[in-house]
């Protein structure tokens, strides 16, 4: 009994692999949340940068001289012939003023 208990503890203890293993994965996923993080920000730089821009010719030119360039984004990407993909209303949706 006392021989299958040793074998047991000795297969089961703390090896330097086995703690390089599990230090590995965690380092892996502290890796990626720390890139995610990255990504976030950059998308809310870009958001804040575009919203800050479009704010300050609002300003200086007054709202009705103004037009969101985001909004024409999708409509000039198709008539330059980009891959983007373009919402398509259903034509009884759209209606001709």
């Amino acid at each position: 009994m006392l021989e299958w208990l040793r074998r047991w503890v000795l297969s089961h203890a703390p090896t330097p692999e086995r703690e390089a293993e599990k230090a590995l994965n965690e380092a892996r996923l502290a890796l990626y949340r720390a890139e995610q993080r990255v990504r976030d920000a950059i998308m809310y730089a870009e958001y804040y940068r575009e919203r800050v821009s479009f704010l300050k010719r609002v300003k200086d030119e007054g709202i009705e001289n103004v037009t969101d360039l985001r909004a024409m984004r999708p409509y000039a990407a198709a008539q330059a012939g980009g891959s983007q993909a373009t919402l398509r209303l259903h034509p009884k949706a759209v209606t001709n003023e």
